[in-house]
């Protein structure tokens, strides 16, 4: 499959409020790093990922995530409780990454650290987030059949090899040759899966957070435009993959399965739901490299707007005057 990815607009979003457009709007200076694959001898690796010296004093922070930290600094480093580690034997590739266990981060973080190992042969054991069904599919699909270490909120290890492939790019924004290699590594799966329609709405009532209060009267306001309701929680990631590439309109409160738009086709409407005390625009970068009509929808208010993540976890109330506007 040849790239067919634009160039990114960093102007923000054409289609939202000035407010808006101006609060997600991302000067880039410096192009992404580019993807890597180091070997580490004695190695270590604690928790989630985070990759340690020999003797552990010492932090690899460019692929130890620690959110909202500068770079010289890391929450392990003041850890006065950690366990010695368990010993493994020859070459261990370490993929694992912070907040992996969660979709997006997996799908945007881990699977393309998965990926870049076919240039790296002779590791028998993986320690990579690999009980959602979704991490299984992709293992078997890259054709994996070493052991596999699931992280531990504790776990420490140290392998006589260690082997670390660099992060993608930024975590949680995507890039372009990330994307491209996500999507040629399913491309496989997306002929077999199930079709819900092309006017889908991402339900979050399933969720434990970040619902919409408002849902049945936002679902009753999409069915007389033609949308079906999607949950999913209830499909595979081969069926995921499928109703996004071919969606013609999504619409959907901010969630990580809008990590799926890697999987539109170029054209394809996109409409955003999000509150004012949380407005993170990761989705949207991967509306503009996927080239979609991307539209996000927040609420008019005098409350400043905020990507503060202690906010991540409230609900979100749809303007039904809005929405009806951004369907017309």
């Amino acid at each position: 499959m040849k790239p067919d990815i634009p160039p990114i607009d960093l102007g923000g979003p054409a289609q939202a409020t000035e407010e808006v457009r101006a609060f997600l709007r991302r000067p880039e200076t410096t192009p992404p790093p580019t993807q890597s694959v180091a070997g580490l001898p004695n190695g270590r690796v604690f928790g989630a990922g985070v990759v340690l010296a020999p003797d552990g004093r010492s932090i690899a922070r460019d692929v130890s995530l620690d959110f909202g930290h500068p770079d010289d600094t890391h929450w392990l480093l003041n850890d006065k409780k950690i366990r010695p580690p368990q010993v493994l034997a020859g070459r261990t590739a370490v993929i694992a990454s912070t907040l992996g266990g969660g979709y997006c981060h997996w799908l945007l973080d881990e699977l393309p650290r998965l990926l870049s190992l076919k240039k790296t042969e002779g590791a028998s054991a993986l320690i990579a987030h690999s009980a959602a069904e979704c991490s299984r599919t992709a293992l078997q699909l890259f054709g994996w059949t070493g052991a596999l270490i699931e992280p531990a909120r504790r776990g420490h290890w140290q392998s006589e090899e260690l082997i670390v492939p660099s992060l993608p790019g930024w975590t949680g924004r995507a890039t372009a040759p990330q994307i491209q290699m996500i999507r040629e590594f399913v491309e496989p799966l997306q002929a077999k899966a199930t079709v819900a329609g092309e006017r889908i709405y991402i339900s979050r009532m399933l969720a434990r957070r970040r619902r919409v209060t408002n849902d049945a009267a936002v679902i009753a306001e999409l069915a007389g435009h033609g949308f079906v309701e999607v949950k999913l929680e209830e499909l595979s990631w081969e069926e995921q993959i499928a109703v996004f590439r071919y969606a013609k309109v999504v619409v959907a409160p901010h969630g990580a399965g809008l990590a799926n738009l890697a999987f539109c086709e170029r054209g394809t409407r996109v409409i955003e739901f999000f509150g004012r005390a949380y407005l993170n625009g990761c989705f949207w970068q991967i509306a503009a490299l996927r080239g979609l009509h991307y539209q996000p929808l927040v609420p008019v208010g005098s409350e400043p707007l905020s990507q503060n993540p202690k906010n991540n976890r409230l609900d979100i109330t749809v303007d039904l005057e809005q929405l009806r506007a951004a369907l017309t």
